[in-house]
């Protein structure tokens, strides 16, 4: 089992996979680090998640070529995610000693994933259920998720 140690958090650790999105006071402007979306293949849908825990592994990472996509918990709790960056070969199995990153997400922020960026999550293992507001398209579970295996043999898990 090959443990994938959660890095910490940071938009600069996060950069090559998308941007960490952090509260800030209302009434600013746009400014640099605010969440850049793309919508433009499609009509966005905003809504609450249902997820119930499930281990800390990692079988394969899911991507989505047309749209960015927007993930944070709604509950008081951190949650995990594996990333990949999004110009790793869709034909290639994912090297999780050399590709994949996993980061502890706190509660009061939001992910937003690049286009194509391969993800597995989000993951937690407890409460037995947490609620994630996700951004997306609204076809995108159905015509823009593509999914890749690890390479042959390897399993992975994210370690705290």
């Amino acid at each position: 089992m090959i443990q994938l140690t959660a890095a910490t958090l940071t938009r600069e650790a996060f950069a090559p996979y998308g941007q960490v999105i952090w509260p800030e006071d209302d009434g600013c402007d746009w400014q640099l680090g605010d969440a850049e979306l793309d919508f433009n293949q499609g009509l966005p849908r905003l809504y609450l998640m249902r997820l119930a825990a499930k281990e800390l592994r990692v079988m394969e990472l899911a991507a989505h070529r047309q749209v960015t996509q927007c993930l944070g918990v709604m509950d008081p709790y951190p949650w995990q995610i594996a990333v990949a960056r999004a110009s790793h070969a869709a034909e290639q199995p994912i090297d999780a000693t050399t590709e994949i990153q996993a980061f502890t997400v706190p509660p009061h922020c939001i992910l937003k994933l690049h286009r194509g960026t391969w993800h597995a999550g989000p993951l937690f293992e407890s409460p037995a259920e947490l609620v994630f507001c996700n951004l997306e398209l609204r076809d995108t579970n159905s015509t823009d998720r593509f999914t890749l295996p690890l390479l042959p043999g390897q399993k992975a898990e994210i370690s705290l």
